[in-house]
């Protein structure tokens, strides 16, 4: 159980946060990294910008989520903290999953299509079945699911490389922290 005034994330949660959030900086396709997409779609168009951090920088924001909800001490504001770039990052997933469905050429498009729907469906049964016992969603349990979406999302991408030119090691380092997180994040324990 979390002590009175302790946050309510342990240390090293901050820590895989941070990592996940300074993987936007990192090269994702040859030398380029999503900062600099943003950078330069932001020198032409800041609005075009703004929402390319919210879709290409979702993952990126958890983790940025993450490590602030790692010091807060109310287990609320963790949660909601957390909760936005979440919803984010599976409304992404939607949008990626529907654009696949008109590609089919790409490798194990299907399976995305199905982790997709099983993660987006399975989100939103453990959110309304929290809200009516009226316990929502803890601050451990979105950063442990969040791990867990994020290191499959990041599976299918490193499996889209075979043969191919691979991603760079913004990639490699989301997946190490997201499965990291969803790995040593403490469950949420009855009464937290």
């Amino acid at each position: 159980m979390v002590e009175p005034g302790s946050p309510v994330l342990p240390r090293h949660s901050a820590a895989l946060g941070l990592t996940l959030f300074a993987a936007i900086a990192l090269p994702i396709v040859g030398d380029a990294s999503v900062l600099d997409w943003l950078l330069a779609i932001g020198a032409r168009d800041p609005i075009a910008a703004l929402f390319g951090l919210f879709i290409f920088g979702a993952p990126f924001l958890f983790g940025l989520a993450v490590a602030i909800a790692s010091v807060l001490h109310d287990r609320g504001r963790a949660a909601q903290v957390i909760q936005v770039p979440l919803s984010i990052i599976h409304a992404v997933l939607v949008l990626h999953a529907g654009a696949l469905l008109q590609a089919p050429g790409i490798p194990l498009r299907l399976s995305f299509i199905g982790f997709t729907a099983v993660a987006c469906i399975y989100y939103l049964y453990a959110k309304a079945e929290a809200e009516a016992a009226d316990r929502p969603l803890g601050p451990r349990w979105l950063t442990r699911w969040g791990g867990v979406v994020l290191t499959g999302a990041t599976f299918w991408l490193h499996f889209q490389t075979f043969g191919h030119r691979p991603f760079g090691l913004a990639v490699h380092v989301t997946l190490a922290a997201a499965f990291l997180l969803a790995a040593t994040t403490p469950r949420e324990r009855a009464g937290e």
